[in-house]
């Protein structure tokens, strides 16, 4: 079974520093992202840290969100780690401190130099909060095995990119 064939929910590998999903980091938000099939997921609850003003969650949180589970969903469909080239964001309803949310995305259309995902944020009962659109662009194979050597990964979980026993890379 390849990438995105899963039909439950997977667990997807965590760093030490990522804002959003860094364990070790006293600031993010150490949300765990998962992948079902081809679409990435997470939840997270809105707390008073992370408000704009008058108890609203800040749009720079959840767009940092959307980037981040756009870009996982761009890179399980590439088989290679990418880097944000664009993200367009509608704020559709706001959301209050409280809110459980949850962020997911899915690839739209892939190439051999980019990919293009779709996201979005919802609560339990289906009320869209924002949506998003993203392009990003895949790294080398090289720097994939440097960056996936550094994500921490459940344990007897192995890399979640099927990478070449060779360093040739093509883009």
């Amino acid at each position: 079974m390849t990438v995105g064939q899963e039909r439950e929910p997977h667990p997807l590998p965590t760093s030490a520093t990522c804002f959003l999903c860094g364990e070790q980091n006293p600031c993010g938000l150490r949300v765990k992202f998962q992948r079902e099939a081809d679409r990435v997921f997470t939840e997270y609850r809105v707390d008073e840290r992370r408000t704009g003003f008058d108890g609203l969650a800040h749009g720079g949180v959840l767009a940092a969100l959307l980037d981040e589970t756009m870009g996982w969903a761009a890179a399980l469909a590439f088989g290679r780690m990418c880097i944000t080239a664009e993200v367009t964001i509608r704020y559709v309803k706001p959301v209050q401190v409280g809110t459980t949310v949850v962020v997911s995305a899915k690839p739209r259309s892939c190439s051999r130099r980019l990919c293009v995902t779709d996201g979005e944020v919802r609560d339990a009962d289906g009320t869209v909060y924002t949506r998003a659109s993203g392009k990003f662009l895949p790294l080398s194979v090289e720097e994939t095995r440097r960056i996936d050597s550094q994500l921490i990964y459940p344990e007897g979980r192995k890399s979640v990119f099927d990478l070449p026993k060779e360093a040739a890379d093509v883009m």
